[in-house]
């Protein structure tokens, strides 16, 4: 039997003002899918989500919901950061207890991630028929992901917008994209979403060398007619032009009459030239890297080591027991657990490191002095927003300018880009010009706190691939597993005033270690 539609959307048309957001004849939702919505930043996701559960009206078309939809925002709007008291009296008690905030409901004030864990506790006691989602794993730390995970699995319908691919990954039955205005539907999660868009960029990269193959062999052709056709026109160098006229006049084949034939012959073959269906080359990224000799980076088997460690904030628990970790160089470690557990402060105690002599013996952390730490935080104080894309990128860089123009190509600025005020740069787009001041200045230890927040998953992806292949030594602290997957050589968890290690054997995925297991 045929799953019940849930929802059609046909020939729908959004516009804020002149500016086209999205445009598509027919998309539908049946009762058992769980959709994706994936796009770059400014693409229309949340907009099409706010749609498609009736939030907002389109410009043009109409929208059919059959039954009870929930919402879940990124951002609680006005008045809903806090709710009615009979709001919280219809909260599910197993809910409440899921989420793991039942010492939380009641209190006046919460934190980011806590607010976060009763509106989800509040939608899934709803109990609707479809749920429509905007990046609900927004400030949750990696165990709340995971409890998400397992209650999201256990809806039967369900729209999520999410820069998580794990989720993604793990929760789809569909994926649609969003580009340019159009949408694109591909079967299956977000693995198999990259690997059909895989194949259709390595279609459009054999229809584009079949086109630019086809193209190159008729022009030739048409030069061969033309020059052709030209030697047919010319006259023997001893024959003057009346004699030349005369010849033509009297012969039974004029050479002329050739010489139009051949050219009417070669403007066929313009005319199919003009006439073939152009295919365009594919966007390639630049693969040059920043010359890393020239940061004068460390030689040492260790970069970092931290023994006996203990630390508390003044009038605060212990985060610190007799922590002990090290570092190698050239590796790129994960910082991971429960909001709260000292994630970002043991990233401070090693910047604080950095900054002062060597220390050896217990209780200390020591970093190597050759080590030059770049620290990335959210406020981003680093960027001056008076200054363009590529001044706040020169103004640091030790790196030719070529150079750090791919740098900013790689992380999705293009030439266009390159001349704008970073004030006018969107909150995702200052991330990356962050990074790219980092990529080509002296640093060569990268600590990097949550540097996925904020950013769409094809910058996540551009960060990626930097990071992967940065030379020297990465720290960052992330809640996203795929993040974590594609880049980390080590995981180092931050739990009960404790620091443990976690191998986790570069290019052998899926890896799996106690902590993830453990979930």
């Amino acid at each position: 039997m045929q799953a019940r539609q849930l929802i059609l959307a046909e020939n729908i048309e959004m516009k804020f003002g002149e500016r086209e957001i999205f445009r598509f004849d027919r998309m539908t939702v049946y009762e058992g899918e769980k959709i994706g919505l994936v796009g770059a930043n400014g693409a229309g996701k949340t907009t099409l989500l706010k749609v498609l559960a009736g939030e907002l009206e389109p410009t043009d078309g109409r929208v059919k919901i059959a039954g009870d939809a929930a919402f879940f925002r990124q951002f609680a709007e006005s008045g809903e950061d806090r709710f009615l008291e009979e709001d919280l009296w219809e909260l599910s008690g197993k809910e409440v207890s899921d989420m793991g905030i039942q010492d939380k409901v009641w209190e006046a004030s919460v934190s980011g991630g806590e607010e976060a864990r009763i509106r989800l506790a509040r939608m899934f006691s709803s109990d609707k028929a479809i749920v429509f989602l905007d990046e609900p794993t927004s400030n949750l730390d990696y165990k709340g992901i995971a409890v998400l995970k397992r209650k999201l699995a256990a809806l039967e319908t369900l729209v999520i917008v999410s820069h998580d691919r794990a989720l993604l990954n793990e929760l789809c039955t569909r994926i649609i994209e969003i580009e340019g205005g159009k949408l694109t539907e591909y079967d299956g999660g977000y693995d198999d979403y990259l690997e059909q868009k895989q194949a259709a960029v390595a279609r459009q990269w054999t229809e584009y060398e079949n086109y630019t193959a086809e193209k190159k062999r008729l022009e030739k052709v048409f030069q061969e007619k033309k020059e052709h056709a030209r030697q047919i026109e010319k006259r023997p160098k001893n024959m003057s032009p009346r004699e030349a006229g005369l010849r033509n006049f009297l012969s039974k084949h004029p050479k002329d009459a050739k010489a139009r034939k051949m050219e009417k012959s070669a403007k066929n073959v313009r005319q199919r030239i003009d006439a073939m269906e152009v295919k365009e080359r594919p966007r390639e990224l630049p693969k040059i890297r920043p010359d890393f000799r020239l940061t004068d980076p460390p030689e040492n088997r260790f970069v970092i080591r931290g023994e006996g460690i203990r630390f508390a904030y003044e009038g605060g628990p212990e985060l610190f027991r007799d922590a002990s970790f090290q570092i190698a160089n050239h590796s790129r470690v994960a910082i991971v657990g429960e909001n709260g557990a000292g994630k970002t402060t043991l990233l401070h105690l090693i910047c604080a490191a950095g900054d002062a002599p060597p220390a050896l013996g217990a209780g200390a952390i020591s970093v190597v002095p050759k080590a030059r730490i770049g620290l990335f935080e959210q406020n981003l104080s680093t960027i001056d927003y008076d200054r363009t894309v590529l001044e706040n990128v020169m103004e640091v860089s030790i790196q030719q300018e070529s150079v750090a123009r791919t740098v900013l190509a790689r992380l999705l600025f293009f030439e266009k880009d390159m001349k704008k005020p970073a004030g006018v740069l969107s909150g995702g787009e200052r991330i990356k010009l962050a990074f790219a001041k980092l990529f080509v200045s002296r640093v060569n230890l990268l600590i990097l706190d949550e540097p996925t927040n904020y950013l769409d998953i094809p910058s996540i992806e551009a960060l990626e691939a930097m990071f992967s292949e940065y030379e020297g030594t990465l720290v960052f602290v992330s809640h996203d597993e795929a993040f974590i997957r594609r880049v980390a050589t080590d995981v180092l968890e931050v739990a009960d005033g404790k620091i443990i290690h976690h191998d986790m054997p570069s290019g052998t995925p899926p890896w799996r270690t106690a902590l993830w297991q453990s979930i």
